[in-house]
């Protein structure tokens, strides 16, 4: 049975299988680091690890939103879908779980686009070259290693999806949907984006097409009109605020940072995109969201998670150019073209965007994990069970039990223990000004109802008094 298996597994199939695995434990192996170095915040990754821990244990996913306070998680997004990671809680307690668990599913859902590239392209080879292009772009990886965010984890639904559209299988395209819908309430666009493309390119599936657009169309009623305002007493903090007139036109070059996201983005799959119209919505939408609302700076380039979801329509799309080329040329040119491309991609990883899995293989920046032993003994005087307000670095590492980031009303939630750590550069919750953190830590010490248990260097431990 295993001869017969390995058989029927072709070579490329084999190869993109270990890439696949090899991108999963290097993500991974760079996200635990980060995560073991206090590089991963409570903001985002504590918020959703809080929610996901909650709900694993029955109880409701509540977290110290930056302005609706301690409440439902659904009061910020509607993100029921990042509840199918519960039951990793089930078997571990460890934070680090769902940041294995996110480089995962990206890993896969390279997987399931290299077979839906064989399917499409009718090529494997080919369809491996555009899954390592996919892998290399920057922005795949930025999204890996940047914390813990739904839309990263999303990706495998949403590969998944175009995976059952290649292969005609419409009772996984409707499953795959559903839940990609279900990790975000934004994601109505992405639903609307791909009903117009099997509309126009599977003419057989127009009727299911139109299904799918007006599930689109009521899950954004449901999720923006009627169940976040719900939880947040009437504000979606989310909604666009556009630029008026000309500036509509020109808002997608007006800044360097979008001018290279745009060059490079397409530039890392050798502009195939372009040749594919049915996918120019999706890729439309997806820059229209970061690029037009005003006062989304950190949207606009290559870092942080923004750019994961294009990456997945970048893919698909050369995939669909890529058979269009075939029907033109021989296939030997298509291979080289790919080839072309992969090595573009490699000298932008490597030389031009400097990747960040290249820490992956750096000795220096796992010999750095070792340097936070101090922090690691701070921590392990917090009672498990005991309430917490502290800093955005530290706050990701107690998502377990209550947990507040660090503010001057301290007094209004009286929690049971105050951890700081006062080293310069100390992120205290994003948005609380850094330059207030000493009046807090003045009054704090001078507080009577609280008594300093520990004190090593930068770092204090404040418990209150019963």
């Amino acid at each position: 049975m295993f001869l017969s298996l390995r058989k029927s597994i072709s070579l490329c199939t084999l190869l993109s299988i270990v890439l696949c695995v090899l991108f999963a434990v290097v993500g991974s192996l760079i996200s635990l680091n980060r995560y073991w170095q206090y590089d991963v915040y409570y903001y985002d990754f504590g918020i959703f690890d809080q929610a996901i821990w909650s709900v694993s244990r029955l109880q409701p996913p509540i977290i110290d939103h930056l302005a609706a306070g301690h409440t439902f998680i659904f009061a910020d997004h509607f993100s029921p879908g990042i509840f199918l990671l519960s039951p990793l809680y089930w078997v571990t307690q460890k934070q680090e779980v769902i940041l294995i668990a996110q480089a995962t599913a990206v890993a896969v859902s390279g997987l399931f686009l290299y077979l839906s590239g064989r399917i499409i392209v009718k090529d494997e080879w080919c369809s491996a070259g555009v899954m390592l292009c996919y892998f290399l772009f920057i922005g795949v990886q930025n999204a890996v290693i940047t914390d813990f965010h739904e839309v990263t984890v999303m990706v495998l639904p949403l590969a998944v999806l175009f995976w059952s559209i290649a292969s005609g299988r419409k009772r996984a395209f409707l499953i795959s949907f559903i839940v990609m819908l279900l990790f975000k309430e934004s994601n109505f666009l992405i639903g609307l984006g791909v009903s117009f493309f099997v509309f126009i390119t599977y003419p057989s599936w127009r009727k299911l097409a139109g299904v799918t657009a007006f599930v689109s169309v009521l899950w954004a009623i449901l999720a923006i009109l009627i169940v976040i305002p719900f939880f947040s007493h009437g504000i979606y903090s989310y909604k666009p605020e556009l630029p008026q007139g000309v500036s509509l036109l020109t808002a997608f070059f007006d800044d360097q940072r979008k001018r290279d996201t745009l060059w490079f983005s397409f530039l890392s799959f050798g502009f195939l995109p372009l040749l594919t119209p049915a996918f120019w919505p999706l890729l439309l939408e997806e820059f229209a969201v970061r690029f037009l609302p005003r006062f989304s700076e950190t949207r606009w380039g290559l870092g942080l998670h923004y750019n994961i979801v294009t990456a997945v329509f970048l893919s698909v799309s050369s995939m669909y150019a890529l058979t269009k080329l075939r029907n033109r040329f021989s296939s030997r040119i298509v291979r080289v073209l790919i080839i072309l491309i992969i090595f573009v991609s490699l000298v932008l990883y490597r030389f031009v965007l400097r990747g960040p899995f290249a820490l992956g293989y750096n000795s220096a920046f796992y010999s750095h994990t070792k340097d936070f032993h101090f922090l690691n003994n701070m921590l392990s005087m917090i009672p498990n069970d005991a309430s917490v307000m502290t800093q955005n670095n530290l706050g990701a590492h107690v998502t377990h039990q209550p947990v507040y980031m660090l503010t001057g009303e301290y007094k209004t939630v009286k929690p049971d223990y105050i951890m700081l750590d006062l080293r310069d550069g100390q992120n205290p919750n994003d948005f609380f000004p850094t330059r207030k953190v000493p009046d807090v830590v003045k009054a704090i010490k001078s507080d009577a109802e609280y008594d300093e248990i520990y004190h090593a260097g930068d770092q204090y431990i404040f418990k209150r008094k019963r």
